[in-house]
């Protein structure tokens, strides 16, 4: 499956449209962390490998289109992460990770509060790194292959501007505020692949 994303920041009247108007599908802590080679390998070529809650998940960029809306291919089969992350000579994740010095990065914890407004799904998130806490929402859909992106997009642009929220000011993902603040070489890095 493609996550097709867009992330806002919403106004306090966003947030009680979102609270009237949606389904509440439950609230939930995460912790995520998150690994990359110390030369940034993955993360420069838009590969986000992630530990959450004991479970790895790859994100794949689908498409290196500029624009406001994330797409990504998620892969939660260990044997399918080995295959992508070139580590075949391994069958266990977490081995392969350390002999092919693939090393934590970035951990923090997000309060996740979620939402179904008809088809898409609606993540409010308020996201600890240590010293500041980051608010942002994800309005997001699933598609099953790379010809429905498009059309996804476009839902969410006009479901976005049907509520009133305004999507004109870039927001940066969680890890790239994250990565900011407390890590700048990898940040740079990624503002100089193009990622960012």
């Amino acid at each position: 499956m493609i996550e097709v994303e867009k992330k806002v920041s919403l106004r306090e009247s966003d947030l009680k449209t979102i609270e009237r108007l949606g389904t509440f599908l439950g609230s939930r802590i995460v912790t995520d962390t998150y690994f990359d080679t110390p030369d940034f390998r993955y993360t420069t070529s838009d590969i986000w490998l992630r530990e959450r809650e004991c479970k790895f998940e790859l994100k794949v960029g689908v498409s290196r289109i500029k624009g406001g809306i994330d797409r990504y291919e998620e892969i939660t089969n260990e044997a399918k992460i080995i295959k992508k992350l070139g580590l075949e000579k391994e069958k266990d994740l977490a081995k392969a990770l350390g002999k092919a010095k693939i090393f934590p990065y970035a951990t923090f914890q997000t309060v996740r509060r979620k939402y179904q407004i008809e088809e898409f799904t609606i993540d409010l998130d308020l996201a600890y790194f240590d010293d500041f806490i980051y608010r942002i929402a994800e309005v997001e859909l699933m598609v099953s292959s790379e010809s429905k992106i498009q059309e996804a997009e476009n839902a969410i642009t006009g479901f976005i501007q049907r509520l009133g929220i305004d999507y004109s000011r870039p927001i940066k993902a969680k890890l790239i505020e994250f990565l900011s603040q407390k890590n700048p070489t990898h940040y740079q890095a990624l503002v100089a692949s193009g990622i960012v």
